[in-house]
């Protein structure tokens, strides 16, 4: 079966199966760790997933939780992929006559990657990413989500900066398309440090929120060593002190807690933000490449867990939540016939306001497909 036929076959069974994402995720609750998200704050994330398709669980979706914060709260992403029953979704929003602002400008960048003629679909794909901020306040206030473009099919390497900078303004514009129109020193900002790359790092994302300040977030990888990232801060011009971030990484990376790291810097008009991502991921990736979807093993993640609960940067009720979420393929039976269930970490991420780093969050994934994309696995009823 290809690829596309696939993941169309897991959306006509998702949508027989839960009226909503929301719903999808009640159904899916005891998967779903208390600690993690729970309370206040799984009542908002679910009330906000109840205005989205359930076929957005035939792709990669997830939550980015706070570590750090006692709150069981979390944010949720999705991938929308143009072409599928799930972009339909946002382009019916988008087109309508009381479409509001940000729907309709978010159905014209979906409807741009879909066009295979496009720039934008050449050099960033069909695919692209939402965040939802949640407020588990629950004051009933859905803002925008922030879109983010990966160039994937046309990857932005450091060593091709000078002659790519035409791409990087392609995937600038689809994602001022979401809100606003550039500032001519927002577009230099972001050149600036493409240019500032070591010839094998990469631009891993960029994107918005129209409703949070105004900037750019910028998404660096490729960077092996805590030395790489030290040089490159260096070269970018971060004007704070580096010695508390790279000791902090060089210990991560005493203990082997991570095999690549990327940078995600805020870009404004003036230069960069006061806020600096550290984003970890694992050294054993293969399983990004197995084709069929992601697995994840907990073993990737267990030096780093052990390093946070050291040095206590982390709420230990969620460290230990973290450490059961990743799972083997699961077969579910639901009311509109098997799924095969997956669960991992996709990253994790150390987070620094100027020089000090006090937050750590993990961004974890949930992906729903057809049984014929697995081998055997244990049965449970959804």
């Amino acid at each position: 079966m290809h690829v596309e036929e696939r993941w169309v076959d897991t959306e006509e069974r998702l949508l027989r199966e839960a009226p909503s994402l929301g719903d999808l995720l009640q159904r899916l609750r005891h998967r779903i760790s208390p600690a993690l998200v729970g309370g206040a704050g799984w009542e908002a994330l679910s009330e906000r997933a109840s205005d989205l398709p359930a076929t957005l669980a035939a792709f990669p979706f997830g939550f980015e939780l706070p570590l750090h914060e006692q709150q069981p709260h979390a944010d949720l992403g999705v991938s929308v992929v143009s072409g599928s029953r799930s972009a339909k979704h946002f382009l019916d929003l988008g087109s309508g006559k009381n479409a509001d602002p940000a729907s309709a400008a978010l159905a014209r960048l979906v409807e741009a990657k879909g066009r295979k003629g496009s720039r934008l679909h050449r050099v960033t794909g069909r695919k692209m990413v939402l965040e939802y901020d949640i407020d588990p306040s629950g004051d009933g206030l859905h803002p925008a989500p922030g879109a983010f473009l990966y160039p994937t099919e046309k990857p932005l390497y450091g060593r091709d900066g000078s002659r790519r900078l035409e791409d990087l303004g392609v995937v600038l514009d689809g994602i001022a398309a979401t809100g606003w129109d550039w500032d001519v020193r927002e577009r230099r900002q972001v050149e600036r440090l493409f240019l500032a790359l070591q010839p094998e790092a990469r631009i891993l994302s960029l994107g918005a929120f129209p409703g949070r300040a105004r900037g750019v977030r910028l998404a660096l990888t490729g960077f092996k060593t805590s030395s790489e990232v030290m040089t490159f801060l260096q070269r970018a011009g971060w004007p704070w002190s580096r010695a508390p971030l790279e000791s902090r990484l060089a210990n991560l990376e005493a203990c082997d807690s991570f095999g690549t790291i990327a940078v995600h810097l805020d870009v404004r008009s003036d230069g960069l933000g006061p806020k600096l991502g550290l984003g970890l991921y694992a050294r054993d990736t293969s399983w990004l490449q197995r084709g069929r979807y992601w697995l994840d093993s907990p073993g990737n993640w267990t030096a780093f867990i052990e390093s946070m609960r050291g040095e206590r940067l982390a709420v230990p009720e969620k460290l230990a939540a973290l450490e059961n979420w990743s799972s083997g393929a699961e077969l579910l039976f639901g009311s509109a016939g098997r799924f095969v269930l997956v669960r991992g970490v996709h990253h994790v991420k150390l987070v620094a306001m100027e020089d000090r780093v006090d937050q750590v969050k993990a961004y974890v994934f949930l992906l729903m497909c057809s049984p014929e994309q697995a081998g055997p696995t244990p049965a449970e009823i959804l």
